[in-house]
């Protein structure tokens, strides 16, 4: 009776594991600056389901970057587990963690930490050498879809100190998805760049999140929060809720002023969607690409939208603004007949 109780547990036990991505239970760590002991986290406990956003927010020295650094690898809790796809990272060794690193996630630093001497193509290139799986031919090929994909393949050949912070930003993420990692981690991933070049990245993120990886943001930026799908907020080393965090980046004035700017993006954006569609229904044309529609939009437009542009889509047609359906990028409309009723 004992052996099957215990055999249950197990199994239920392993079925709750099984729903998320990465488990973090009672995670403490604790720092030696001399002989003084100094706790940075005191007791974590955080789940995570695959293919989440996860926002760590709060002021500078609540923990964040610890926290990631322990989920990524980087460094051991002094006391507790951490599960990636359940397997227990407290268990393996140095040689093994790198491994995991090389294999299963990517890291977008706070400061980029590019090579100044190799050009955005070679930075990006970095770990596939390191994967060791790819010809050089295919491995430069690969960095060129990844820097298209960050719309930076015009400026392979460019070294760090010859791009902005904004660019240097999207080469580390590029690099970051070299090796096709199911776990993304991000230390700050705005705190060095201007509002607007902010917002671009955190589009860029949300797009490449629905591409499936789990996304763990470390930020005290507000702004933040808006593109995850859940936020966790510490103080002092522990989560907490219910509170107000102090220290964050956006001031509510700050907040209030984009939040108005972006529902005015919005109205253009939606406007302008609809005007496309009407013009393509009168033309007897019922299968609208939505890459088509987003290319006659202005980038300004799109990068300043408070959703994804896909859902803004689907959107507009909950809300009956047109007949039609979504399916792979593609608008099929329906009842042609009534699209000259739209608006």
């Amino acid at each position: 009776m004992v052996l099957k109780r215990a055999t249950q547990k197990t199994e239920i036990q392993s079925q709750i594991s099984s729903k998320y991505k990465i488990i973090v239970e009672g995670i403490h760590k604790t720092y030696l600056l001399g002989t003084t002991a100094v706790p940075a986290l005191r007791g974590v406990d955080l789940k995570i389901k695959p293919g989440e956003f996860v926002g760590l927010m709060g002021p500078s020295g609540c923990g964040k970057t610890t926290l990631l650094n322990l989920i990524g690898g980087l460094d051991y809790p002094t006391r507790g587990k951490i599960y990636l796809d359940n397997q227990d990272m407290s268990r393996l060794d140095e040689n093994q963690l790198a491994d995991l690193r090389r294999d299963k996630i990517g890291y977008v630093f706070q400061f980029y930490n590019l090579l100044p001497l190799l050009t955005a193509l070679e930075n990006v290139m970095i770990p596939l050498h390191f994967q060791g799986r790819l010809s050089k031919r295919a491995r430069k090929r690969k960095a060129m879809e990844l820097l298209k994909l960050v719309k930076l393949d015009d400026r392979a050949d460019h070294t760090p100190s010859e791009l902005s912070g904004g660019e240097q930003q999207r080469v580390a993420i590029a690099r970051a998805f070299a090796n096709d990692p199911s776990i993304v981690l991000l230390d700050e991933p705005t705190g060095d760049l201007d509002s607007k070049t902010g917002i671009e990245i955190l589009n860029l993120l949300r797009d490449l999140n629905r591409k499936g990886a789990t996304f763990i943001a470390a930020t005290h930026d507000a702004a933040v929060s808006e593109y995850c799908s859940r936020v966790v907020h510490l103080r002092d080393g522990k989560i907490i809720t219910g509170l107000e965090i102090s220290g964050l980046k956006e001031t509510p004035e700050m907040r209030e002023a984009r939040l108005k700017l972006q529902a005015q993006y919005k109205e253009m954006c939606e406007n302008k969607i609809l005007s496309i569609v009407r013009e393509q229904i009168q033309q007897q044309k019922y299968e609208i690409r939505l890459a088509f529609i987003k290319e006659q939009i202005d980038d300004e437009i799109i990068t300043n939208l408070p959703l994804h542009f896909d859902d803004l889509v689907e959107e507009l047609i909950e809300r009956k603004e047109f007949n039609g359906q979504v399916k792979s990028g593609v608008i099929y409309i329906q009842n042609p007949q009534q699209g000259s009723d739209i608006v």
